[in-house]
């Protein structure tokens, strides 16, 4: 793996280490800005949402016809300068503006770096996604320790935010002297192009490519959603105290590290199709395990069962994304972002869903995305 592609994958783990400032920073951010609880949640998450439901698609469609470099290079720097905004702004507007503008600017430059990571290495998508998403959950588990070292040493969100900021922006840099400008092929060499809008349509009407993106929503059930959910049940269940929870929890992200490290080395001589039948079944009979179990110890073991079984769903039926659309990774990140208004209506779904029938109704609910991709996988797996 050359130097490129490290850079690439670098992208995504400091991504998930600053998304984690804001959200772990909430309490903080709320007490300074003296915001109400709704205030805050519009500020952290929804109003960075929908800006970014709005710009991400045309973005992503136009990387397809512009050298990638300006993207991705911009996008990096875009959330650095974004980072450090934030961290400086004297007024929650001027915070909740740089959030915003940062949130787009992470989708383009994040989303772009997978896709250029996808297009450089056609013949091994599979395995440069689980590492992808490898990175990204170091990210994920090393988010709340920068909140750890940062209040051992005095300092708040502003400092985590600047720090953050400096750091990618230095990163931004080296990319951009690094990344060759072709990193992919330019569509501008061909003599016509479709305008956005057919091109949109086009790709609505390839239903392989919808059917993996599906499989690709799915893959929403069992990360932040399960986590919240399983704590609830632990604690309402099973008793845990919050140390426990914890401990429990964190089997889960250490079965998801071992099970991406592990399904790396399996695709190197495995069809990936067929290695996401076999994880998907698998899945589905340890999170069933788990939604019975009776003992703290037994929830543990079969939680970190779950996450190795779990984690490599996404990366493969991702990569299958790219490989119904080559030299279309743009428009495949275009058409993913038309996700999300489901992914973010999921939350409030499975939550209204738990207070009609039941917590356990609500985690039942989340073996739809296990059970969903073994089927998928059933119906492509040769």
């Amino acid at each position: 793996m050359g130097l490129t592609a490290l850079l690439l994958l670098g992208v995504e783990a400091l991504d998930e280490l600053l998304a984690g400032i804001p959200t772990i920073g909430a309490p903080d951010v709320q007490h300074e800005f003296a915001l109400s609880y709704s205030a805050l949640t519009v500020v952290v998450f929804v109003v960075p949402q929908i800006l970014a439901l709005v710009l991400e698609p045309p973005l992503f469609v136009l990387a397809d016809r512009r050298p990638r470099k300006w993207f991705v290079c911009g996008g990096v720097l875009g959330m650095g300068a974004c980072a450090i905004v934030a961290g400086l702004a004297p007024t929650v507007w001027l915070f909740a503006v740089a959030l915003s503008l940062g949130v787009v600017a992470s989708g383009c430059g994040v989303g772009l770096a997978q896709a250029t990571l996808m297009d450089e290495h056609p013949q091994d998508r599979e395995r440069m996604m689980t590492r992808w998403v490898f990175l990204g959950t170091l990210g994920d588990v090393a988010a709340p320790l920068v909140f750890v070292v940062a209040a051992y040493v005095s300092v708040g969100w502003r400092a985590a935010f600047l720090t953050m900021g400096v750091i990618i922006v230095l990163y931004g840099m080296a990319l951009y002297w690094w990344l060759p400008r072709t990193a992919v092929i330019d569509p501008g060499e061909h003599d016509e192009q479709p305008t956005i809008g057919r091109a949109v349509a086009e790709a609505l009407r390839n239903r392989e490519l919808v059917i993996w993106l599906v499989g690709c929503w799915l893959c929403d059930m069992m990360d932040e959603i399960l986590v919240v959910f399983a704590s609830l049940r632990l604690r309402n269940d099973l008793g845990a105290d919050p140390a426990m929870q914890g401990v429990i929890l964190s089997c889960f992200m250490a079965g998801a590290l071992v099970g991406l490290v592990v399904v790396d080395r399996i695709l190197a001589s495995r069809e990936p199709v067929g290695v996401l039948r076999i994880c998907a079944a698998s899945c589905a009979v340890c999170y069933a395990g788990w939604l019975f179990a009776d003992a703290l110890w037994l929830s543990a073991v079969f939680l970190f069962a779950t996450g190795c079984f779990c984690a490599p769903l996404y990366p493969i039926a991702r990569a299958q994304t790219y490989r119904v659309l080559p030299g279309q990774s743009g428009m495949v990140n275009a058409m993913t972002s038309l996700f999300g208004p489901a992914s973010m209506a999921l939350p409030f779904v499975l939550g209204a869903l738990a207070d009609s029938a039941g917590l356990f109704a609500a985690l039942c609910v989340l073996l739809a995305q296990p059970i969903g991709l073994f089927f998928i996988a059933c119906a492509r797996a040769p």
